[in-house]
């Protein structure tokens, strides 16, 4: 095995490190050396965690000096103060490398060979390669003579002895799920991994919702419960914690509550015992003081509750850290088992935003995580997350691990079988087949169970919600008067066993949105030119387009028919939106009550930001929007209700242009991104107009507020009334022209978007294409942002808007400093701190 080699540099020692390891090439290939850096670390990890691991684990440290390694407080303080510790205790050597010259004599390193030779710093050698020569030679003979000495852990000896056995191993990397990867021959549980956050159970009139990470949450011995529902990942999270517990010198013992049949204690943890591990008795884990428990399945536990409550206190009394998993309907009846009353309940939570970007970036990055640059990772991630985030929507496919990997599997085999569908109404189709599958219907019996479901659905959208049990029968009864004869009791029985269908407070109905919206659209889809009640379902599905059900069933139609009624319907319902109005153009004229206020808001500069932060926190706001929906209720009233129906309907044209523009013609893909994009400003026209003529009321009330505050004079109140309330017009405005961008737009259909700017010719719609491309093609293109600069350059509003997006599009994408400096020099934003972000993006200088 080769000698890890750790190389210690400063960033501004870029092309001396590469030009090193061009000089290590062969020894790498040979697998006498294994090379590691800071640039090594995959976009996303902690970074200094992911140091100071490296660091450890190195059997050379090798420094790269300059003036700048010596100016660097993280290379020179902490990284070279490691190393020297580790060399004194002889598990690491040392060896630095003069690169650039500097007064380092005095330096308490100095003590530690130098090469090349006679310490002669590399930029000084009139050829480079001769001393780049000189320094692996000097390097090999390191190699060949240091062998590191072993030094034993400070932990108790069992937990660096005791062995994991081969089958436990083997199970503990298992995904459970067949996973394929172009880059990738297997894809282990690691690999894939994310944990998930939990919502902890705190006894709290507080509404806030208390939503912390497993790792935070169980970070100490203790007590703990885990409640999710089926496919939540309990067995997974079990998994990883087992073995990042056995890592960190802990003796997790894994048990299945499905497999305990007797209450004797020490019998269950000896059989588990020697499964998971090599010679290690119950005696020796209990002598270990190193011992967790993790329990899965406890609901169903094979014993009767009387002894599985002894079993439990047991437990209790013998180890101090536990940890057990649940279905979430048995931790409702946790305080009446004996012995969990003490036990810490969370439940475990899908992955929303955040986490769902965590997996696929760790999708993305399998098999090449140390030569894919961050430019690519990221525009990889986000358009395998728009289309996981397009199927998933507000929870109609549950954002689960195990349907994630599906998806994102899916999308990897890239397979349109059934072409009479969408893409993404493949990917529905795929779930309810493989859920088929899970319930051993046979493949010949697909399509009668298909029929079963789509008259089923049927019955369930024409009852608005889930069939008693006399509904049902009238189902079964007219079902089997008008097909052949089918055995209910039995389809019923498999479709309620695999997550088909579930009987939700005595309503028997579909267990998840997806199955019904795709049965319910193909209903739809199938029967509208011929029943007419079918189509008079479709104009109650168009008035109420502002309900999410309504509008889901509308796009799942979309998924099953190419017929143009489903177009003519939605962009029918769009025009008569908002009619009295003409779309805004945003024109500098429209908007002159608010150019002397822009004129006064300061400039935006580019201040030095993290991408991974900013991408984080974005992902945590989406979160906190989706779970503040959640909770709302009720109908809205009109006003609402129609902009609500404007943004559905919108959002609904732009999934037909992302899924049909391989075979709608261009003037259908123009006609409906018009419509959709004049929708969103029909209603921008209303809200600027509304807005303008009651000026005086909102400032009134703003006012109002403000007079609250002590100290301030009645002209202060007034021109900070006016100030909030152009504020407000500005932030609707440029959230609108946003938000009809991202809902409207296609990368594939991006030419469909310049034709029609090219048309329209107003700053609404160069904006609202400048908006599409930025966040569809993910890349600056400098010229296309000069073009839309100068068409814009009298209009205060749209330069504003125009910046922001630009700013924005650098927070979340890596973007070099050439770039960033014609982007300054072109759109007037200054770059503040940016270089020594790019320079200290690792924590060095």
């Amino acid at each position: 095995m080769g000698k890890k080699l750790f190389i210690s540099y400063s960033h501004k020692d870029e092309t001396h490190r590469e030009d090193f390891e061009d000089h290590l090439s062969v020894l790498k290939r040979r697998g006498v050396v294994d090379v590691w850096h800071d640039r090594r670390i995959v976009p996303g990890s902690e970074w200094k965690g992911e140091i100071d691991r490296n660091l450890e684990e190195a059997d050379i440290v090798v420094l790269l000096i300059s003036p700048s390694f010596l100016a660097s407080d993280y290379c020179f303080d902490v990284e070279l103060k490691r190393a020297m510790e580790r060399k004194d205790d002889g598990v690491a050597e040392i060896i630095a490398i003069l690169v650039r010259p500097c007064d380092w004599s005095d330096c308490e390193f100095s003590k530690y060979q130098a090469v090349p030779k006679d310490a002669k710093p590399i930029t000084t050698w009139s050829d480079p390669d001769s001393a780049w020569l000189d320094v692996v030679n000097g390097l090999k003979s390191h190699i060949e003579n240091f062998e590191p000495k072993f030094i034993e852990e400070d932990v108790p000896s069992i937990a660096g002895s005791v062995g994991v056995s081969v089958s436990f191993k083997t199970w503990l990397d298992d995904t459970e799920i067949a996973l394929t990867h172009r880059k990738v021959d297997t894809v282990s549980l690691a690999d894939i991994f994310v944990m998930p956050d939990i919502e902890l159970d705190e006894s709290s009139d507080s509404e806030i919702v208390s939503i912390k990470s497993i790792d935070s949450v169980i970070k100490n011995s203790g007590f703990y419960l885990l409640s999710g529902e089926e496919q939540q990942g309990k067995t997974s999270i079990l998994k990883r914690l087992c073995s990042r517990f056995y890592d960190d010198g802990f003796v997790p013992v894994y048990l299945n509550a499905i497999d305990i049949k007797k209450s004797d204690l020490i019998e269950v943890i000896s059989k588990s015992l020697s499964w998971q591990y090599e010679s290690f008795s119950y005696c020796d884990l209990i002598d270990s003081g190193k011992s967790i428990i993790l329990i899965d399945n406890i609901d169903e536990i094979g014993l009767n509750s009387k002894y599985a409550g002894r079993l439990i206190e047991e437990l209790n009394s013998l180890f101090g850290f536990v940890i057990m998993t649940c279905h979430s309907s048995f931790s409702y009846v946790q305080g009446e088992i004996r012995g969990l009353h003490d036990y810490v309940h969370g439940e475990v939570l899908s992955l929303g935003n955040k986490k769902r970007e965590e997996l696929v970036r760790k999708w993305v990055a399998l098999g090449q995580e140390e030569s894919i640059d961050d430019f690519s990772l990221y525009s990889e991630c986000d358009e395998l997350k728009a289309r996981l985030d397009t199927v998933i929507k507000k929870n109609i496919v549950p954002p689960r691990p195990i349907y994630i990997l599906m998806l994102l599997q899916m999308f990897e085999a890239n397979s349109q079988l059934n072409l009479d569908l969408t893409s993404y109404g493949h990917c529905y189709q795929q779930l309810i087949y493989q859920a088929f599958d899970k319930a051993g219907i046979k493949k010949v019996e697909f399509d009668k169970y298909i029929n079963i479901l789509t008259e089923f659905s049927w019955e369930v959208f024409q009852k608005d919600g889930g069939l008693d049990e006399a509904r049902v029968e009238y189902f079964v009864d007219s079902y089997s008067k008008r097909f052949l004869s089918v055995d209910f009791v039995d389809a019923f029985s498999r479709l309620r066993s695999n997550s088909i269908l579930t009987d939700r407070d005595q309503f028997l109905s579909f267990k998840y949105p997806y199955l019904y919206y795709f049965f319910v659209g193909k209903k739809i889809a199938e029967s509208y030119s011929e029943v007419s009640e079918v189509k008079r379902s479709v104009e109650a599905l168009l008035r109420n387009l502002h309900r999410e059900d309504y509008a889901n069933i509308l796009i799942f139609i979309s998924h099953h028919t190419k017929d143009s009624w489903v177009l003519d319907e939605i962009k029918s319902t769009l025009r008569e939106l908002f009619d009295a109005h003409v779309p805004t153009s945003l024109e500098r004229g429209q908007l002159a009550f608010m150019n002397d206020f822009m004129r006064k808001i300061p400039e935006l500069v580019i201040e030095q930001r993290e991408i991974q932060k900013e991408r984080d926190d974005h992902n945590e706001n989406l979160d906190r929007l989706e779970r503040s929906e959640e909770v709302q209720q009720g109908e809205p009233h009109d006003l609402l209700g129609n902009i609500n129906k404007a943004f559905k309907g919108i959002e609904i044209a732009g999934q037909v242009i992302r899924n049909r523009h391989a075979t709608l013609t261009r003037s259908s893909l123009f006609e409906l991104a018009d419509c959709g994009v004049s929708t969103g400003l029909r209603f921008l026209k209303y809200f600027i107009e509304i807005s303008d003529s009651a000026k005086n009321e909102i400032i009134k009330m703003i006012a109002v507020h403000l007079s609250e505050s002590p100290g301030i004079s009645d002209r202060e109140i007034e021109k900070q009334a006016e100030n909030a309330y152009l504020h407000l017009t500005y932030g609707v405005i440029n959230s609108v022209v946003r938000k009809v961008a991202g809902s409207i737009g296609s990368k594939e259909a991006l030419e469909i978007y310049f034709l029609l700017e090219k048309e329209k010719q107003t700053p609404a719609f160069t904006l609202i294409r400048q908006s599409i491309e930025l966040q569809f093609n993910k890349s600056l293109d400098i010229k296309s942002l000069s073009k839309s600069l100068s068409y814009l350059h009298d209009n205060p509003v749209g330069v504003r808007i125009l910046k922001e997006m630009v700013v924005q599009h650098i927070y979340m994408f890596p973007v070099d400093y050439k770039e960033k400096q014609k982007l300054s020099s072109k759109l007037g934003i200054s770059i503040q701190g940016q270089r020594f972000l790019d320079q200290h993006k690792l924590g060095k200088g």
